[in-house]
């Protein structure tokens, strides 16, 4: 074997070992987030790079969001959410499609939609997706869970850097403020 090449595969893990998960993360360009920016002209609305999150979207919104390059909305809410919603404002999927964009509905509820088997789909959908994507529930409480679960199942990011990820948006950890103090949490596999 070469001397240089054992010399070198050596340092590279010596390196490696170094670097902490987030850092190693970072490494990987492709699955890394821009920092959560909020949108304040719209209540609980936030973006990451092409990702826009938000609660319902209002009509204002939704144009906002078509200016913006968004292409694909993505519906968390249930079936009876959708029709409530409709009867009082507007049909979300027929505004989004005269706009020019793709309407996508997963129904969420909790807890009957909250498994491995719902995620598995919302993944899919992001990945058949790579463009400017706005995913939405009433009040951007799923759509924080679903993706912080997203970021941990699909690209690989540790539960603290999607944690740490989700409180920029609807996430809290309630027994963080009554501690006064950061949790650092693990899966058990």
């Amino acid at each position: 074997m070469n001397f240089k090449l054992i010399i070198s595969s050596i340092l590279m893990l010596a390196f490696c070992q170094t670097l902490s998960s987030k850092e190693l993360n970072s490494i990987k360009e492709s699955d890394s987030l821009e920092p959560v920016v909020k949108i304040e002209e719209f209540k609980n609305f936030f973006k990451s790079g092409n990702y826009y999150f938000g609660g319902q979207p209002t009509l204002e919104s939704l144009d906002w969001l078509k200016s913006e390059g968004v292409g694909v909305v993505i519906n968390l809410r249930t079936e009876d959410e959708n029709e409530d919603y409709t009867n009082y404002a507007y049909n979300e999927e027929n505004i989004v499609k005269e706009k020019g964009m793709e309407y996508i509905s997963l129904p969420v509820s909790y807890p009957d939609s909250y498994n491995p088997e719902t995620l598995a789909q919302f993944s899919e959908i992001l990945k058949k997706n790579d463009g400017k994507v706005f995913i939405h529930c009433r009040s951007c409480g799923r759509v924080t869970y679903f993706f912080m679960a997203y970021l941990v199942e699909y690209k690989e990011y540790s539960l603290n850097e999607a944690i740490e990820f989700g409180k920029q948006m609807k996430f809290s950890f309630a027994l963080e403020d009554l501690l006064g103090k950061e949790i650092e949490m693990t899966i058990k596999e």
